[in-house]
Parts: structure tokens; C-alpha cells; sequence
């Protein structure tokens, strides 16, 4: 866990400004790496995303996805972004509810379930026209293929039903395995359970968007089938798809999917 007083970079001048006066609490969640922290200042909640700009899948893309997406979905609003001493700072405003994972009881897992399915047909619903993005399945692997040229994989993280397999076998399995034809819509890109936030069994936005761009329906769909199985259960899975309106579902193509996000989740 990161803690402010560990950090030995400065900050920009004006984004020290902007966050002064605040606590610092760790927030940091998942596998990007990123430092997340949750800043507030009485009422006011605040979070910060420190970043070395690495990765194909950085900072700057989810700051340029999020100012697209303004006025089309309930997402942070960027309040700063800057690129310094070799680190990106991106400072964004609170979506306020908790994280779909967060599920007591069954009811409660119905009503998630319900809002997942509506949330996602949300986003695929948006037009593609002017996205300033492109993450579709060829510039993927293509990305993968350079993740793993620069040593980025640790297949100690694969999921168990790979883990058998090195990065390089992986990669030259989905090569050959590709799907020849895409669905493509706006994707999320990590439509994970912990990103979609949920206030009084209401939608109330969606979180962590570096990921965001034209996709293959089914990498959503296969995100969220996963996290699903991993936070409710796998009886779970078929009722989301269900509420999606998928009847009959592309498990070949779900696990294509599954398997090409190893090489983005660490």
C-alpha cells in the first residue's frame, strides 16, 4: 500500500494547489499499478491517479475518454492532468455510491445484476462516431504483443485456467484463435464489478476508464461474466446475460476475451 509520505517525486505547482488542505487516504485497488488516492477536504472528495506513462493503456488516454464521454455517461469529471518528472497526474471528482461487488444478500445481487445489464447497454449504446479511441481486437493483440516484448506479463498472475501456459504460448494460442469477425460498440474495457457504482439500487456512474474505446462487444461481456463469477457466483453469469438480452451466449468467445485480458490487468 502507497502512502503519500512515500512518494519522493514533486507534484506540479498547480496541481498542488488544487489538492491542498486535503487528506490523503490509499485507494489503490486491482492490478494496474496506478497509485489511486481519495482525497477530501470537509464535504469534498476528491481522487488522484499517479501514473508512469508506460503503458500503451495510461493516464492521458483515460483523462481523453472521460472528457469525450462528458455530458454521455455519469462518470468522473477531470479536474487536472499533466505529465511530470516521467509520471502522469490525473485528478478527478467523486462519483458518489460503492462498488457493485459490494452484495450481502441475494435480493441485493438481483437488484446489481439488473443495474450491471442496463448500465453496460448504456455504454454500447453510445454512437461511435468521432471516439477518439480504437482498442478493437487486432490493435489488442498487437498491444499485447508489445507488453510482452517489454517483459510486462507475469503469468503468476494468469487466471488458474491458463496458469499452465507461458505468455508466449497464450498469445500465439489467441493469434490463432482470433475471432474473424468483431461487434464493435464504445467499450468500457474493465467492466468489472468494483467500476460500476451504485447509489440508493440506482445506477450512479462508472469508474476507471484508461481502457475505454471501440471494442468487441464481447470484451465488456466478458469482463463483467468473470467478475461476476468471481464476486456472486457463477449461478450468477447466465442471469446477467439474461438481462442483457443475450439468450444464447459465445462462450468460445467469452473465453477469447477472458484470455486476451490477462495481458492488461497487471
Amino acid at each position: 500500500m502507497a502512502d503519500k509520505k512515500d512518494l519522493t517525486f514533486n507534484f506540479p505547482k498547480e496541481l498542488e494547489k488544487l489538492i491542498k488542505d486535503f487528506n490523503w487516504e490509499d485507494n489503490t485497488f486491482g492490478y494496474s499499478g496506478t497509485f489511486v488516492f481519495k482525497l477530501t477536504r470537509d464535504q469534498e472528495i476528491l481522487y488522484l491517479k499517479i501514473n508512469q506513462p508506460k503503458s500503451d493503456f495510461n493516464l492521458e488516454k483515460e483523462k481523453t475518454i472521460l472528457e469525450w464521454l462528458e455530458r454521455k455517461l455519469p462518470v468522473p469529471t477531470v479536474l487536472y492532468f499533466d505529465i511530470a518528472e516521467e509520471r502522469e497526474f490525473l485528478l478527478l471528482s467523486e462519483v458518489e455510491g460503492t462498488n457493485s461487488h459490494i452484495a450481502k444478500t441475494d435480493d441485493e445481487k438481483i437488484t446489481n445484476i439488473k443495474i450491471l445489464a442496463e448500465g453496460l447497454k448504456m455504454i454500447h449504446s453510445i454512437n461511435l462516431k468521432e471516439c477518439p479511441i480504437d482498442n478493437n481486437p487486432n490493435n489488442m493483440i498487437e498491444f499485447a504483443k508489445a507488453r510482452l516484448q517489454k517483459g510486462d506479463i507475469d503469468p503468476n498472475q494468469f487466471d488458474e485456467r491458463w496458469k499452465d501456459k507461458e505468455p508466449k504460448q497464450l498469445l500465439e494460442e489467441l493469434v490463432r484463435i482470433k475471432p474473424t469477425e468483431f461487434d464493435l460498440v464504445f467499450s468500457h474495457g474493465d467492466y468489472c464489478l468494483p467500476n460500476i457504482l451504485i447509489r440508493d439500487e440506482q445506477l450512479s456512474g462508472f469508474i476507471d476508464w484508461p481502457y475505454g474505446g471501440v471494442n468487441d462487444r464481447y470484451f465488456d461481456l466478458a469482463a463483467v461474466a468473470w467478475s461476476i463469477g468471481y464476486n456472486y457466483g457463477e449461478e450468477w453469469v447466465e442471469s446477467f446475460f439474461n438481462e442483457y438480452g443475450i439468450k444464447e451466449i459465445e462462450w468460445e468467445r467469452i473465453y477469447f476475451y477472458q484470455r486476451l485480458n490477462e495481458f492488461f490487468q497487471q
